[in-house]
């Protein structure tokens, strides 16, 4: 399967991988149906942070599950589901108070590599959120309006939540 790479500042490139597998039975593994780039990729792109070479990329998609591990049962082979740029195990102190960010069970790279055919999911159960029906189903643009939710929102209704906005609230 073909994963987009960093190779070093201002370079990426495109490289064959193994297919993903179940490696625990929270996995599950997703078929890529968009990808979009973070500003965050843009750090390590422009040499702003630094990133191991060859290491996958990307963390915002939207894609349809093939597979699921023994220990899932919130989503199912053929779900079309949003993968959210961050997530946790949904069990510690960190994820229960909402703050999955800071998951105190992560591993060191989670679900990464989302620029990417497939993808292995890590705690599946906690974070995929269903989108109704298939891809098929959605215009490009419907897509791509789905594909924001992996991280535009979330992070904009973060950046709200954190700056105590509230509805009626001037805007400037």
């Amino acid at each position: 399967m073909k994963t987009a790479v960093f190779v070093a500042p201002g370079k990426v490139a495109v490289r064959d991988f193994a297919m993903p597998e179940i490696q625990k039975p929270t996995d599950a593994i997703i078929r890529i149906v968009r990808a979009c780039v973070c500003g965050s990729d843009l750090w390590w792109f422009r040499g702003l942070a630094k990133r191991e070479a060859g290491s996958v990329v990307g963390h915002e998609a939207i894609g349809v599950v093939e597979a699921v591990g023994a220990a899932v049962n919130n989503v199912a082979a053929g779900d079309f589901v949003i993968l959210p740029f961050t997530h946790g195990c949904g069990h510690c102190a960190a994820c229960r108070a909402g703050f999955e960010g800071n998951c105190l069970n992560a591993t060191e790279h989670g679900s990464s590599g989302f620029q990417g055919e497939y993808v292995r999911f890590t705690e599946a159960n906690w974070s995929l959120v269903k989108i109704p029906g298939q891809p098929a189903d959605y215009t490009d643009e419907q897509l791509n309006d789905l594909l924001a939710l992996s991280d535009v929102m979330a992070t904009g209704y973060h950046a709200a939540a954190s700056a105590e906005v509230h509805p009626g609230d001037p805007w400037w």
